[in-house]
């Protein structure tokens, strides 16, 4: 099934030339996003200067509980500045439909959680964490991070 979901979110991502970084961790027990694990992503912009979307990817099962998944992401830039950015991935509208890509019984979630005006050449760090109250999230496919140039 893991399979099957990766395959299709390349397949959709694949598509656009203006992605220069897709990373998506699919590695989570039992579908479950444990509230003290950290996933961190590294990316590096070997491009000239320009605008781009940083873009979460929320995989989860269908018929999600949750509205949205309270996160948390952190960013360091190459000059080693880093940003703390609260998210909240906005799941399910209010008729109870889901907001993602779905198939069969999986869903995809893509959501800008940041443009950068000037992303500059160099190595950058993402760190994404789940501020859930409990001790896990629960039906989580997997998590990542997309970025776009826009110009």
């Amino acid at each position: 099934m893991k399979t099957k979901f990766i395959l299709i979110a390349f397949a959709l991502l694949s598509c656009n030339k203006n992605i220069i970084h897709d990373d998506f961790d699919s590695n989570f027990d039992n579908n479950r996003w444990v509230t003290s694990d950290v996933r961190v992503f590294e990316f590096e912009n070997t491009q000239p200067e320009g605008v781009y979307d940083l873009k979460l990817h929320f995989g989860h099962i269908i018929g999600f509980q949750f509205k949205e998944v309270p996160l948390e992401v952190e960013i360091t830039a190459p000059d080693g500045k880093t940003e703390i950015l609260p998210v909240a991935i906005k799941l399910i509208d209010d008729s109870g439909k889901d907001l993602g890509d779905c198939a069969d019984d999986i869903c995809d979630v893509f959501q800008t959680i940041k443009t950068f005006e000037n992303l500059e050449k160099g190595k950058y760090i993402v760190s994404v964490k789940s501020k859930f109250a409990g001790p896990y999230l629960p039906n989580v496919l997997g998590v990542g991070i997309v970025i776009e140039k826009l110009k």
